[in-house]
C-alpha cells in the first residue's frame, strides 16, 4: 500500500473517531496537522511511488476576484506557457482538478500578467492549497497545504520584504549623490550590504530547514560550487535532471558562466556556447532547452552575431550530433532568424487609432521604407525622443517614408490622448496588452523604443539601436 493511501485512510478514520469527541473546528485543525505530518513523511522518502495526480485549490478572501479567470503556466527557465485556466467562484474559491504535473516551478496568474506568483508542483504532494488575502497575489499568500510551497514562500516573503527596503535605500543613494553627500552614500551602501547578507543567511536557513524539498535542491544547484574555476564550473550540475528545466537552475548557471568565463569577446561567447551544449547533450530535453535559452538570450541581449552562430552551428550545421532538433524548436529558431537583417519579419494586421485595420505588408509595398517603431506612452525614453521625430517624419514622408508606431499601452484613452497632444501623425496601432501583445511577442520586444526598417518587399534593411542610428540611416538612404 502506498504512503499516500495510508495517509488518506488515516485521515478518514481519524475524522470518524473525532465526530463524537471534538468540535468541528478542532477536527479541521487536527486534520491539517496530520496532512502536514504526512506531507513531511512522504516528501522525505526516496523511493515511494509518485502520486498520479495533483489538485491545486485555494481561496481569495478579497471577493473582487470572483468570476475572474485564474491561469496556470508551466515554466521553462525564464519562459512560461499557459496550460490551464479555471474560473474563481462567487465565494472566492478555485480548484484545478486532478492532473499529473511534472516536478518544478509553475505560475498562477490573473488577467493582468503582472499579477502573478510562482508555485512548486511536486508529484509526491497530492494537494496544493493556497489562500490569498489581497488583490495582488504576492502581497498576502498563505500556504494551507504543501510542504514545497511552505518552503518557497518562507523564502520568498522575506526576500520581497528585504528587496523593498533595498529599493528604498537605493533611491536615497540617488538623492544623496545629487547633493554631493558621499558620506551618506557610503553609509547607505553599507546598510544595503548588511541586508544582502541577511537575505543570504535567511535563504540558507530555509534550505537547511527543508533539505529534501525541490525548492532547496534547485536553490543549491543554481549556484556553482566552483564558480571561479572555468574547468570545474559545471562539475556539480546534473544535466540529466529534467526538472531543472522548470526552474531557474539552468538559465541562472548559463548566464553566470557566460558573464564570468567568456571574457565578453566573440570567440569567448562561441566557446561558452560550445561548452554548455557539450555538457547538455547527455539529455535530449535539457539539450533542446539549453539551445533555445542561449539563442534567445543572445538575441535579446543584442548579440545577434552569436545568435547567428548558434543557428548555423546547431540548427543547420553538424554540431548537434546525434540529437535531432524537434520541429517546434526549429520553428522558434526560425522566428528569431526572420527578425534578422535581410529577412522578412512576421506580417500583422492591427487596428489604428481610428478603428481602421492596418496591414504591414500592404504598407511596405506602398512606401520606399517603412519603420516599425515600438513605443509606449508610459516609456520616459520614448516620450523624450519621439516628439522631436515628428518633424523628421514630415520631412521624409513625401520621399517615401512611412512609420507604424506600435504602442505597448494598455489604456486606450491615454494612448489616443498622447498621440493627439504630441501630433504623432504617423500610423498608430496597439493591441493594448503591453509586452504580452502578440505583435510584441512575434518581434521579441523586451524594451522600448525599438526600431525595424523594412523595404518595399517587407525585408528588414536595418535595426537601429536608437534615435541616432535611425537618423543616420534616413540621412544616407532617403
Amino acid at each position: 500500500m502506498s504512503y499516500n493511501v495510508i495517509a488518506l485512510l488515516s485521515i478518514n478514520n481519524f475524522n470518524y473517531f473525532c465526530v463524537s469527541k471534538f468540535s468541528t473546528k478542532i477536527i479541521r485543525e487536527m486534520k491539517k496537522i496530520i496532512l502536514i505530518i504526512m506531507s513531511l513523511f512522504v516528501l522525505g522518502c526516496g523511493n515511494e511511488p509518485a502520486v498520479n495526480a495533483q489538485t491545486i485549490k485555494g481561496n481569495f478572501l478579497n471577493k473582487r476576484q470572483q468570476g475572474k479567470n485564474l491561469f496556470l503556466y508551466r515554466t521553462e527557465g525564464n519562459y512560461k506557457y499557459k496550460i490551464d485556466s479555471v474560473k474563481i467562484n462567487v465565494d472566492g474559491s478555485f480548484i484545478f482538478p486532478n492532473k499529473q504535473y511534472e516536478l518544478g516551478y509553475y505560475k498562477l496568474s490573473l488577467v493582468n500578467d503582472k499579477n502573478i506568483i510562482e508555485v512548486i508542483l511536486n508529484p509526491k504532494e497530492p494537494l496544493v492549497e493556497l489562500e490569498f488575502g489581497q488583490v495582488y497575489l504576492e502581497r498576502d499568500v498563505t500556504v494551507i497545504n504543501s510542504l514545497e510551497n511552505k518552503a518557497y514562500w518562507e523564502f520568498k516573503n522575506k526576500e520581497l520584504e528585504l528587496n523593498k527596503i533595498i529599493k528604498g535605500l537605493k533611491k536615497q543613494i540617488g538623492q544623496f549623490k545629487s547633493q554631493g553627500n558621499q558620506v551618506k552614500v557610503n553609509e547607505i551602501k553599507n546598510e544595503i550590504e548588511k541586508i544582502e547578507k541577511e537575505k543570504f543567511n535567511h535563504t540558507q536557513n530555509v534550505i537547511n530547514k527543508y533539505p529534501n524539498s525541490y525548492f532547496s535542491k534547485a536553490k543549491v544547484a543554481s549556484k556553482a560550487k566552483n564558480k571561479e574555476d572555468k574547468k570545474k564550473y559545471f562539475d556539480d550540475l546534473d544535466f540529466n535532471n529534467e526538472s531543472f528545466i522548470r526552474s531557474e537552475v539552468f538559465a541562472t548557471r548559463f548566464t553566470d558562466y557566460i558573464i564570468k568565463h567568456s571574457g565578453h569577446t566573440e570567440v569567448g561567447y562561441y566557446n561558452a556556447v560550445d561548452e554548455i551544449m557539450n555538457k547538455a547533450k547527455v539529455n535530449e530535453k535539457v539539450f533542446e532547452f539549453s539551445l533555445y535559452n542561449l539563442l534567445d538570450g543572445f538575441y535579446g541581449s543584442g548579440l545577434e552575431d552569436i545568435a547567428t552562430y548558434i543557428m548555423e552551428e546547431y540548427f543547420y550545421g553538424e554540431a548537434c550530433g546525434d540529437i535531432e532538433i524537434n520541429d517546434l524548436l526549429r520553428q522558434k529558431a526560425q522566428l528569431i532568424k526572420n527578425l534578422q537583417v535581410g529577412n522578412i519579419p512576421p506580417d500583422f494586421t492591427i487596428k489604428n487609432n481610428y478603428g481602421t485595420e492596418i496591414n504591414l505588408k500592404n504598407t511596405c509595398s506602398n512606401n520606399k521604407y517603412t519603420i516599425i517603431m515600438f513605443w509606449a506612452s508610459h516609456c520616459g525614453h520614448c516620450m523624450r525622443d519621439l516628439p522631436g521625430f515628428v518633424q523628421v517624419y514630415n520631412e521624409y514622408k513625401p520621399k517615401g517614408l512611412e512609420v507604424i508606431g506600435v504602442a505597448l499601452d494598455v489604456n486606450e484613452s491615454k494612448w489616443k490622448t498622447t498621440i493627439q497632444n504630441n501630433n504623432f501623425n504617423w500610423i498608430n496601432v496597439s493591441q493594448f496588452k503591453n509586452y504580452q501583445s502578440p505583435v510584441c511577442k512575434d518581434y521579441k520586444i523586451n524594451k522600448t523604443p525599438a526600431f525595424f526598417i523594412l523595404d518595399r518587399e517587407m525585408k528588414i534593411v536595418s535595426k537601429p539601436k536608437g534615435k541616432q542610428e535611425l537618423m543616420l540611416f534616413l540621412k544616407n538612404n532617403m
